[in-house]
């Protein structure tokens, strides 16, 4: 059985949806959207090194995801998942893409890009100065702002996770999060998916979403204007749960998502894009 710990909503013979946090986050940012969708047996696991599931060291993509393999396996209805994976959660529903296409339905990844950015570098150094320092409330509201989170009740609970993180699963979660690549098995993912991402996301996150839109057989990339990393529950909540609702019940999107048109003909192009 999985180690994880996991919030779970519904009836377990309706079908199932896994909700894969971000980074700094556990399980416990999905209680609204699981509220919302009272037709879905919904679970939402604390990833590796995060939340309940802080004692179990986060190792690698690939273990988070055979870990969430053995969740659908055990728990899911039929054997099988809707996934919506946020941020961290998002490289770990590529990795199920690339890995267990079998287990999955339909499949949301926000906020994510299969893409190297030139930021990346900066970034897992910046993360591991302030790591050690997770637990003071500055320190978490600081990195709650960079993702997008606005001020009040949602950046205490920000805050309030992030106290329930391991400060070494924390820096390897992010390294591993910002370390994606495309592979044969990713492209040919055959799951419908929706690349989706906030206007303001890093400019590599949205040009994988272009690429990946083109690229894999089922897939469709969206974009939330006026919004950033983190977009659906922490800024627009209404918008979001309404996407997922249409998403994994294979209707119509929201009309205030727009989607990405621009074209990418090639690895080169949008290599050149996401440094841009």
């Amino acid at each position: 059985m999985t180690s994880l710990a996991i919030r779970e909503a519904g009836e377990a013979d309706l079908p199932t949806v896994v909700l894969l946090h971000g980074v700094g986050n556990n399980g416990s940012m999905w209680t609204d959207l699981m509220a919302g969708l009272p037709d879905y047996h919904c679970l939402a696991p604390d990833l590796p090194g995060h939340g309940r599931s802080r004692a179990i060291a986060w190792t690698s993509r690939a273990e988070a995801a055979r870990l969430i393999s053995e969740l659908i396996e055990e728990r899911a209805a039929r054997g099988r998942a809707h996934v919506v994976g946020l941020s961290l959660g998002g490289s770990v529903a590529l990795e199920l893409l690339a890995t267990r296409p079998d287990l999955l339905d339909r499949v949301i990844v926000d906020g994510c890009g299969a893409l190297h950015s030139p930021l990346a570098g900066p970034m897992k150094i910046g993360v591991s100065v302030i790591s050690p320092f997770l637990r003071f409330a500055p320190v978490a509201r600081l990195i709650g702002r960079g993702f997008g989170v606005t001020p009040g009740e949602g950046l205490d609970a920000f805050v309030a996770q992030m106290h329930a993180v391991d400060a070494r699963s924390f820096r390897r979660a992010f390294a591993d999060a910002n370390d994606m690549t495309l592979t044969p098995p990713l492209l040919a993912a055959p799951c419908p998916t929706l690349l989706v991402a906030g206007e303001r996301e890093l400019s590599h996150v949205r040009a994988s979403n272009r690429l990946l839109s083109q690229r894999m057989p089922h897939a469709e990339a969206r974009m939330m204007p006026g919004a950033s990393h983190g977009w659906g529950p922490a800024q627009f909540p209404d918008v979001h749960l309404r996407m997922v609702a249409a998403w994994i019940g294979g209707r119509l999107l929201p009309a205030e998502l727009v989607a990405e048109t621009t074209g990418v003909e090639s690895l080169t192009e949008v290599a050149e894009e996401a440094a841009s």
